[in-house]
Protein backbone atom coordinates (compact mmCIF):
# COMPACT_ATOMS: atom_id res chain seq x y z
CA UNK A 1 0.00 0.00 0.00
CA UNK A 2 1.77 3.34 -1.29
CA UNK A 3 1.17 5.34 2.37
CA UNK A 4 3.74 7.21 4.37
CA UNK A 5 4.98 5.94 7.33
CA UNK A 6 5.67 8.32 9.38
CA UNK A 7 5.96 6.05 12.83
CA UNK A 8 7.93 2.59 12.41
CA UNK A 9 7.32 0.56 14.97
CA UNK A 10 10.04 -2.73 16.02
CA UNK A 11 8.78 -5.52 17.89
CA UNK A 12 10.65 -6.83 20.91
CA UNK A 13 11.80 -9.72 21.87
CA UNK A 14 12.84 -11.30 25.16
CA UNK A 15 10.30 -9.19 27.19
CA UNK A 16 8.21 -12.28 28.71
CA UNK A 17 10.97 -14.76 28.93
CA UNK A 18 11.21 -15.37 32.88
CA UNK A 19 14.74 -15.69 32.11
CA UNK A 20 15.90 -12.64 30.86
CA UNK A 21 16.91 -10.46 33.94
CA UNK A 22 20.88 -11.62 33.42
CA UNK A 23 22.72 -15.04 32.87
CA UNK A 24 24.80 -15.00 36.46
CA UNK A 25 22.86 -18.89 36.51
CA UNK A 26 23.44 -20.08 33.52
CA UNK A 27 25.43 -23.50 34.23
CA UNK A 28 26.54 -26.58 32.91
CA UNK A 29 26.30 -30.11 33.71
CA UNK A 30 29.03 -32.43 31.84
CA UNK A 31 27.16 -36.03 31.68
CA UNK A 32 29.00 -39.09 30.95
CA UNK A 33 27.37 -42.80 30.74
CA UNK A 34 24.88 -42.17 28.30
CA UNK A 35 24.56 -44.95 25.66
CA UNK A 36 25.11 -43.93 22.14
CA UNK A 37 22.17 -43.56 20.54
CA UNK A 38 19.63 -40.82 19.22
CA UNK A 39 19.73 -39.17 22.81
CA UNK A 40 23.59 -38.96 23.53
CA UNK A 41 23.31 -37.44 19.54
CA UNK A 42 20.76 -34.73 21.16
CA UNK A 43 22.79 -33.74 24.26
CA UNK A 44 25.88 -33.33 21.98
CA UNK A 45 24.23 -31.71 19.76
CA UNK A 46 27.37 -31.26 17.20
CA UNK A 47 29.30 -30.15 20.00
CA UNK A 48 26.97 -27.51 21.03
CA UNK A 49 24.87 -29.27 24.11
CA UNK A 50 21.46 -28.68 24.62
CA UNK A 51 19.81 -26.10 26.55
CA UNK A 52 17.30 -26.84 29.52
CA UNK A 53 15.18 -24.36 31.11
CA UNK A 54 12.90 -27.22 33.14
CA UNK A 55 13.07 -30.79 33.66
CA UNK A 56 10.32 -31.02 30.90
CA UNK A 57 12.74 -30.12 28.45
CA UNK A 58 15.11 -32.78 29.26
CA UNK A 59 11.93 -35.10 29.12
CA UNK A 60 10.89 -33.82 25.87
CA UNK A 61 14.24 -35.43 24.27
CA UNK A 62 13.70 -39.10 26.23
CA UNK A 63 15.94 -38.41 29.35
CA UNK A 64 12.86 -39.52 31.93
CA UNK A 65 12.84 -41.95 34.68
CA UNK A 66 12.78 -44.41 32.61
CA UNK A 67 15.84 -43.69 30.42
CA UNK A 68 17.23 -43.63 34.21
CA UNK A 69 16.01 -47.16 35.17
CA UNK A 70 17.42 -48.68 31.97
CA UNK A 71 20.50 -47.33 31.40
CA UNK A 72 21.43 -47.37 35.38
CA UNK A 73 22.11 -43.66 35.21
CA UNK A 74 20.13 -40.37 37.79
CA UNK A 75 20.58 -38.27 35.28
CA UNK A 76 17.03 -36.95 35.01
CA UNK A 77 17.14 -37.49 38.61
CA UNK A 78 19.59 -34.95 38.78
CA UNK A 79 18.20 -32.38 36.25
CA UNK A 80 15.41 -32.50 38.03
CA UNK A 81 17.15 -31.56 41.59
CA UNK A 82 18.54 -28.81 39.97
CA UNK A 83 15.50 -27.08 38.70
CA UNK A 84 14.14 -28.17 42.00
CA UNK A 85 16.40 -25.65 43.95
CA UNK A 86 16.87 -23.58 41.00
CA UNK A 87 13.34 -22.96 39.00
CA UNK A 88 14.40 -19.63 37.12
CA UNK A 89 17.46 -21.21 36.29
CA UNK A 90 19.10 -22.24 32.99
CA UNK A 91 20.65 -25.73 32.65
CA UNK A 92 23.40 -26.73 29.43
CA UNK A 93 23.78 -30.89 28.83
CA UNK A 94 26.79 -31.83 27.77
CA UNK A 95 28.64 -35.48 27.60
CA UNK A 96 32.51 -34.99 26.71
CA UNK A 97 34.58 -34.38 28.90
CA UNK A 98 37.30 -34.50 26.31
CA UNK A 99 39.35 -31.23 26.75
CA UNK A 100 38.93 -29.79 23.03
CA UNK A 101 35.32 -30.79 23.04
CA UNK A 102 34.37 -29.41 26.08
CA UNK A 103 36.16 -25.93 25.54
CA UNK A 104 34.51 -25.28 21.96
CA UNK A 105 30.87 -26.37 23.80
CA UNK A 106 31.80 -23.65 26.32
CA UNK A 107 32.78 -21.35 24.07
CA UNK A 108 29.81 -21.81 21.71
CA UNK A 109 27.86 -21.25 25.16
CA UNK A 110 29.32 -18.06 26.21
CA UNK A 111 25.97 -17.46 28.98
CA UNK A 112 27.68 -20.39 30.75
CA UNK A 113 29.74 -19.33 33.80
CA UNK A 114 30.42 -22.43 35.69
CA UNK A 115 30.08 -26.61 35.24
CA UNK A 116 30.08 -29.27 37.24
CA UNK A 117 31.09 -32.65 35.89
CA UNK A 118 30.95 -36.17 37.78
CA UNK A 119 33.84 -38.36 37.89
CA UNK A 120 33.91 -42.28 38.81
CA UNK A 121 36.89 -42.62 41.56
CA UNK A 122 39.41 -45.08 40.12
CA UNK A 123 41.29 -46.39 43.87
CA UNK A 124 44.09 -48.21 41.32
CA UNK A 125 44.73 -44.72 40.04
CA UNK A 126 46.65 -42.88 43.05
CA UNK A 127 46.89 -39.83 41.13
CA UNK A 128 43.48 -39.34 39.69
CA UNK A 129 42.02 -36.85 41.97
CA UNK A 130 45.27 -34.65 41.16
CA UNK A 131 45.24 -35.04 37.54
CA UNK A 132 41.65 -34.61 36.87
CA UNK A 133 41.50 -31.42 39.10
CA UNK A 134 44.49 -30.06 37.62
CA UNK A 135 43.09 -30.88 34.27
CA UNK A 136 40.29 -28.95 35.11
CA UNK A 137 42.06 -25.87 35.98
CA UNK A 138 44.17 -26.23 32.49
CA UNK A 139 41.21 -26.02 30.69
CA UNK A 140 39.71 -22.60 32.74
CA UNK A 141 43.10 -21.06 32.36
CA UNK A 142 42.77 -21.40 28.33
CA UNK A 143 39.60 -20.24 28.06
CA UNK A 144 40.73 -17.34 30.48
CA UNK A 145 43.96 -16.48 28.26
CA UNK A 146 41.01 -16.31 25.54
CA UNK A 147 39.35 -13.73 27.52
CA UNK A 148 36.65 -16.22 28.68
CA UNK A 149 35.74 -16.56 32.87
CA UNK A 150 34.90 -19.44 34.12
CA UNK A 151 33.46 -18.85 37.44
CA UNK A 152 33.81 -22.44 38.98
CA UNK A 153 34.23 -25.65 38.04
CA UNK A 154 32.83 -28.61 40.56
CA UNK A 155 33.98 -31.98 39.91
CA UNK A 156 31.74 -34.46 41.61
CA UNK A 157 33.91 -37.70 42.49
CA UNK A 158 31.44 -41.39 43.26
CA UNK A 159 32.97 -43.58 45.04
CA UNK A 160 36.36 -41.45 45.85
CA UNK A 161 36.75 -43.08 49.19
CA UNK A 162 40.36 -41.33 50.19
CA UNK A 163 40.67 -38.04 51.19
CA UNK A 164 43.92 -37.60 52.14
CA UNK A 165 44.93 -35.76 49.71
CA UNK A 166 44.95 -31.83 50.87
CA UNK A 167 43.24 -30.18 48.37
CA UNK A 168 44.52 -26.76 49.07
CA UNK A 169 48.28 -28.03 47.70
CA UNK A 170 46.56 -28.35 44.17
CA UNK A 171 46.68 -24.57 43.68
CA UNK A 172 43.84 -24.96 40.97
CA UNK A 173 41.68 -21.25 41.80
CA UNK A 174 38.52 -22.56 40.21
CA UNK A 175 37.98 -26.19 40.99
CA UNK A 176 36.03 -27.85 43.58
CA UNK A 177 35.98 -31.26 44.79
CA UNK A 178 32.52 -32.14 46.26
CA UNK A 179 32.17 -35.42 47.88
CA UNK A 180 28.08 -35.17 49.01
CA UNK A 181 25.96 -37.58 48.52
CA UNK A 182 22.09 -37.55 48.86
CA UNK A 183 22.03 -41.35 49.70
CA UNK A 184 24.67 -44.03 50.39
CA UNK A 185 24.49 -45.48 47.04
CA UNK A 186 28.24 -43.39 46.74
CA UNK A 187 27.19 -41.29 43.90
CA UNK A 188 27.36 -37.25 44.30
CA UNK A 189 24.74 -34.82 43.96
CA UNK A 190 26.13 -33.15 40.88
CA UNK A 191 22.49 -31.59 40.71
CA UNK A 192 22.23 -30.37 44.14
CA UNK A 193 25.67 -28.62 44.34
CA UNK A 194 24.88 -26.97 40.60
CA UNK A 195 21.31 -26.01 41.85
CA UNK A 196 22.62 -24.40 45.19
CA UNK A 197 25.22 -22.49 43.39
CA UNK A 198 22.85 -21.07 40.62
CA UNK A 199 20.11 -20.38 43.15
CA UNK A 200 22.10 -18.16 45.36
CA UNK A 201 23.45 -14.60 43.89
CA UNK A 202 27.46 -14.46 42.71
CA UNK A 203 28.31 -13.08 46.01
CA UNK A 204 26.58 -15.49 48.79
CA UNK A 205 28.06 -18.77 49.76
CA UNK A 206 27.40 -22.25 49.08
CA UNK A 207 26.77 -22.96 52.57
CA UNK A 208 24.97 -20.61 53.32
CA UNK A 209 21.85 -21.86 55.80
CA UNK A 210 19.53 -18.91 54.00
CA UNK A 211 19.83 -17.59 50.16
CA UNK A 212 19.34 -13.76 49.49
CA UNK A 213 16.63 -14.30 47.02
CA UNK A 214 14.52 -17.47 47.28
CA UNK A 215 12.01 -18.97 44.51
CA UNK A 216 9.06 -18.07 44.91
CA UNK A 217 7.50 -21.42 46.36
CA UNK A 218 10.13 -21.03 49.27
CA UNK A 219 9.47 -17.06 50.21
CA UNK A 220 8.73 -16.67 53.84
CA UNK A 221 10.71 -19.67 54.91
CA UNK A 222 13.39 -18.85 57.50
CA UNK A 223 16.49 -20.94 55.66
CA UNK A 224 17.14 -22.50 52.10
CA UNK A 225 17.87 -25.99 52.95
CA UNK A 226 18.56 -29.48 50.25
CA UNK A 227 15.92 -30.95 52.81
CA UNK A 228 12.48 -31.43 51.31
CA UNK A 229 10.21 -33.58 53.83
CA UNK A 230 7.59 -34.06 50.80
CA UNK A 231 9.33 -34.76 48.28
CA UNK A 232 12.06 -37.10 50.74
CA UNK A 233 15.07 -35.94 49.25
CA UNK A 234 17.85 -35.11 51.24
CA UNK A 235 16.77 -36.20 54.87
CA UNK A 236 20.42 -37.55 55.42
CA UNK A 237 24.05 -36.47 54.13
CA UNK A 238 26.09 -39.37 53.10
CA UNK A 239 30.31 -39.04 51.82
CA UNK A 240 30.94 -40.50 48.33
CA UNK A 241 32.46 -43.50 50.36
CA UNK A 242 28.94 -44.48 51.67
CA UNK A 243 29.49 -43.35 55.15
CA UNK A 244 26.40 -41.24 56.48
CA UNK A 245 27.89 -37.87 57.81
CA UNK A 246 25.48 -38.64 61.24
CA UNK A 247 27.45 -42.16 61.76
CA UNK A 248 31.22 -39.70 61.92
CA UNK A 249 32.39 -38.14 64.99
CA UNK A 250 33.36 -34.61 64.78
CA UNK A 251 36.75 -34.95 64.30
CA UNK A 252 36.70 -37.36 61.50
CA UNK A 253 34.47 -35.24 59.29
CA UNK A 254 36.65 -32.10 60.48
CA UNK A 255 39.53 -34.11 59.10
CA UNK A 256 37.93 -34.03 55.64
CA UNK A 257 36.56 -30.88 55.52
CA UNK A 258 39.88 -28.94 56.14
CA UNK A 259 41.87 -30.53 53.27
CA UNK A 260 38.85 -28.80 51.11
CA UNK A 261 36.31 -31.37 49.87
CA UNK A 262 33.03 -30.28 49.61
CA UNK A 263 30.56 -32.16 51.95
CA UNK A 264 26.34 -31.89 52.72
CA UNK A 265 25.65 -31.90 56.64
CA UNK A 266 23.02 -30.85 59.17
CA UNK A 267 23.32 -28.37 62.38
CA UNK A 268 22.87 -29.55 66.03
CA UNK A 269 19.25 -28.65 66.33
CA UNK A 270 18.42 -27.50 63.67
CA UNK A 271 16.61 -29.12 60.74
CA UNK A 272 17.83 -29.52 57.04
CA UNK A 273 20.89 -30.53 55.24
CA UNK A 274 23.44 -28.09 53.69
CA UNK A 275 26.35 -27.83 52.40
CA UNK A 276 29.73 -26.91 54.40
CA UNK A 277 30.97 -24.19 52.42
CA UNK A 278 32.51 -23.45 48.72
CA UNK A 279 36.03 -24.09 48.74
CA UNK A 280 38.18 -24.13 45.95
CA UNK A 281 41.35 -25.90 45.22
CA UNK A 282 43.69 -23.63 46.34
CA UNK A 283 45.45 -22.07 49.66
CA UNK A 284 43.51 -20.66 51.94
CA UNK A 285 45.38 -17.36 52.07
CA UNK A 286 44.13 -16.82 48.48
CA UNK A 287 41.94 -14.42 47.57
CA UNK A 288 39.97 -16.91 44.96
CA UNK A 289 39.95 -19.53 47.65
CA UNK A 290 36.33 -19.51 47.35
CA UNK A 291 33.53 -19.80 44.38
CA UNK A 292 32.00 -16.78 45.19
CA UNK A 293 35.51 -15.12 45.01
CA UNK A 294 35.74 -16.21 41.18
CA UNK A 295 32.27 -15.74 40.59
CA UNK A 296 32.24 -11.91 41.60
CA UNK A 297 35.76 -11.26 40.40
CA UNK A 298 35.04 -12.75 37.12
CA UNK A 299 31.43 -10.37 36.63
CA UNK A 300 33.78 -7.48 37.47
CA UNK A 301 36.10 -8.46 34.80
CA UNK A 302 33.58 -8.83 32.15
CA UNK A 303 31.57 -5.64 32.49
CA UNK A 304 34.71 -3.85 32.59
CA UNK A 305 35.47 -5.89 29.58
CA UNK A 306 32.89 -4.97 27.69
CA UNK A 307 32.61 -1.11 28.91
CA UNK A 308 36.32 -0.64 27.65
CA UNK A 309 35.92 -2.89 24.23
CA UNK A 310 33.65 -0.04 22.37
CA UNK A 311 36.86 2.67 23.11
CA UNK A 312 39.76 0.15 21.61
CA UNK A 313 41.32 1.90 18.62
CA UNK A 314 39.42 5.22 19.24
CA UNK A 315 41.14 8.68 19.67
CA UNK A 316 42.69 9.59 23.01
CA UNK A 317 42.93 13.28 23.40
CA UNK A 318 46.00 15.00 24.54
CA UNK A 319 47.18 17.26 26.89
CA UNK A 320 49.00 19.74 24.55
CA UNK A 321 51.64 21.22 26.93
CA UNK A 322 52.73 17.16 28.72
CA UNK A 323 51.68 14.81 26.10
CA UNK A 324 49.58 12.83 28.52
CA UNK A 325 46.40 11.63 28.39
CA UNK A 326 43.57 14.73 28.70
CA UNK A 327 41.64 14.82 32.02
CA UNK A 328 38.99 15.22 30.01
CA UNK A 329 39.09 12.17 28.46
CA UNK A 330 40.42 10.00 31.69
CA UNK A 331 37.29 11.45 33.28
CA UNK A 332 35.10 10.03 30.94
CA UNK A 333 36.73 6.38 30.84
CA UNK A 334 36.10 6.39 34.56
CA UNK A 335 32.31 7.76 34.56
CA UNK A 336 31.94 4.60 32.35
CA UNK A 337 33.61 2.25 34.15
CA UNK A 338 32.22 3.76 37.63
CA UNK A 339 28.41 3.33 35.80
CA UNK A 340 29.28 -0.42 34.89
CA UNK A 341 30.75 -1.57 38.15
CA UNK A 342 27.70 0.39 39.92
CA UNK A 343 25.20 -2.49 38.58
CA UNK A 344 27.16 -4.35 40.59
CA UNK A 345 26.43 -2.50 43.61
CA UNK A 346 22.79 -1.92 43.08
CA UNK A 347 22.30 -6.05 42.68
CA UNK A 348 23.91 -5.76 46.13
CA UNK A 349 26.95 -8.40 44.55
CA UNK A 350 29.53 -5.72 46.22
CA UNK A 351 30.14 -3.56 48.86
CA UNK A 352 32.21 -1.30 46.87
CA UNK A 353 34.43 -0.21 44.34
CA UNK A 354 37.44 2.33 43.19
CA UNK A 355 38.09 3.18 39.50
CA UNK A 356 41.75 5.28 39.27
CA UNK A 357 43.29 6.23 35.71
CA UNK A 358 46.64 7.44 35.76
CA UNK A 359 46.49 10.82 33.48
CA UNK A 360 50.12 10.84 33.28
CA UNK A 361 50.39 8.48 30.24
CA UNK A 362 51.74 8.21 26.85
CA UNK A 363 49.17 6.28 24.83
CA UNK A 364 50.85 4.21 21.79
CA UNK A 365 50.58 0.76 20.02
CA UNK A 366 53.17 -0.48 22.17
CA UNK A 367 52.11 1.55 25.76
CA UNK A 368 48.40 -0.02 27.07
CA UNK A 369 46.30 2.56 28.97
CA UNK A 370 47.18 1.32 32.27
CA UNK A 371 43.61 1.27 34.80
CA UNK A 372 42.88 0.59 38.32
CA UNK A 373 39.78 -1.19 39.54
CA UNK A 374 39.20 -2.53 43.56
CA UNK A 375 36.74 -4.25 44.44
CA UNK A 376 35.44 -4.77 47.73
CA UNK A 377 33.89 -7.81 48.34
CA UNK A 378 31.22 -8.96 50.56
CA UNK A 379 32.27 -10.56 53.79
CA UNK A 380 30.85 -13.96 54.65
CA UNK A 381 30.13 -15.18 58.26
CA UNK A 382 31.62 -18.55 58.53
CA UNK A 383 30.54 -18.66 62.24
CA UNK A 384 29.25 -16.90 65.43
CA UNK A 385 30.96 -17.23 68.60
CA UNK A 386 28.53 -15.98 71.53
CA UNK A 387 29.29 -15.46 75.24
CA UNK A 388 25.86 -16.24 77.50
CA UNK A 389 26.05 -16.27 81.23
CA UNK A 390 23.60 -15.55 83.89
CA UNK A 391 22.62 -12.75 86.18
CA UNK A 392 20.35 -11.45 88.53
CA UNK A 393 19.99 -8.30 86.74
CA UNK A 394 21.37 -6.28 83.70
Amino acid sequence: MAQLGGVTVDRLQGGLQRLAEGTDNHVAMIVIGIPVGAIATAVNNAGKGVVLTSAYAAEEIGINESFDANNSLKLHDQITEFFRLAPEATLYLFNSVVEADLIGFLNQNKEIKGYALSVKHDPEILTQVTTVVTAQQTIVNKLLSENRFIDFVAVCFDELEDFTLNLFTLQCAHVSVVVACEKGDKQVSIGSVLGMIAVRKISENLGSVDIESKPRAKRGTDDYTLTDQVEKRWLESFLSDGRSIASLDKAALKAIIDKGYIVASSYEGYAGQFFENSYTAIDRGSDYAFIENNRVWNKAARLIRATLLPRVKSKVKKDPTTGFIASTTVSYWQTLLEKALNKMVASDDISGFEVAIDYRQVVNDTNPVKVQALIVADGIVHEFEVAVGLTNNI
